[in-house]
């Protein structure tokens, strides 16, 4: 693991994880990083102590997954969509051993697990409204944000994560990002979010196809990428913003206050 300095941009090696990862879940959570999901051997969740630099094992998740989306609210971590790999584990209400595979993918890829850090507990896992595939995910103004791709369409969601308020746990469905009208969606198209203060910042990180320049006969297949889209939480609205000047596929936001 690298820590970044933002202010000088250097690069301070850390100590790394216990367990080999790939296309995990991670958030920071009461001045910890977590990490869950993306190990084939294990269904273990680790936590970094940027103060020990040290590395521990602080439960074994619910479910085993693959290609998941971390996000944090209200000292919980949130473990979200994603593929099943491996045997099933705890699985909680959905036993994977009865269910077919395609069921059982179905239901790693909408849903989340939620891990309550100070109590060491897991909370019950929830289902997303709607199905479809979670894309992205953070966690902004005591809420979390869920992008879900339905193949031709985008839905968002709003997840009330404030556990002093009497509505958490309640879902939200919000207004869904406007795409440019040429561009459409396929099954390639890549999103990655964060939560600035009271704002969602939703950046487009593998392109969609052109629609006009497929439809012009052009042999080269038109992408759309870099793409930033601003969600104002409080307004319930969105805006654009200035295109990424270069895209770096596949990457992960995350906010830095200085």
């Amino acid at each position: 693991m690298l820590r970044c300095d933002t202010w000088t941009g250097t690069l301070v090696p850390k100590a790394g994880m216990g367990f080999p990862r790939k296309k995990f879940a991670a958030a920071a959570v009461a001045g910890k990083i977590l990490v869950a999901g993306g190990c084939t051997r294990s269904s273990v969740v680790e936590e970094y102590d940027p103060d020990e630099n040290v590395w521990r094992v602080a439960s074994d998740a619910p479910r085993r997954r693959y290609g998941c989306i971390g996000a944090s609210a209200d000292g919980v971590f949130y473990v979200i969509g994603g593929l099943k790999i491996g045997p099933s584990g705890n699985d909680g209400s959905v036993s994977a051993s009865r269910a077919s595979g395609a069921e059982a993918a179905h239901v790693y890829a909408s849903s989340m697990d939620l891990y309550d850090v100070a109590a060491r507990v897991w909370l019950r896992s929830r289902a997303v409204p709607g199905g479809g595939c979670v894309v992205a995910a953070c966690g902004a103004n005591g809420n979390v944000y869920i992008l879900s791709s339905h193949a031709v369409e985008l839905s968002f969601w709003k997840f009330n994560a404030s556990r002093k308020s009497a509505s958490f746990g309640e879902w939200s469905r919000i207004k869904s990002p406007p795409l440019p009208a040429q561009v459409r969606l396929d099954s390639t198209v890549r999103f990655s979010c964060v939560g600035v203060g009271d704002k969602v910042v939703l950046v487009q990180v593998v392109g969609c196809i052109d629609d006009l320049l497929r439809r012009s006969g052009r042999t080269e297949r038109g992408l759309k990428e870099g793409l930033v889209l601003v969600y104002d939480c409080a307004g319930g609205e969105w805006t654009r913003g200035a295109d990424m000047p270069e895209v770096i596929r596949r990457a992960a936001c995350v906010c830095v206050e200085c």
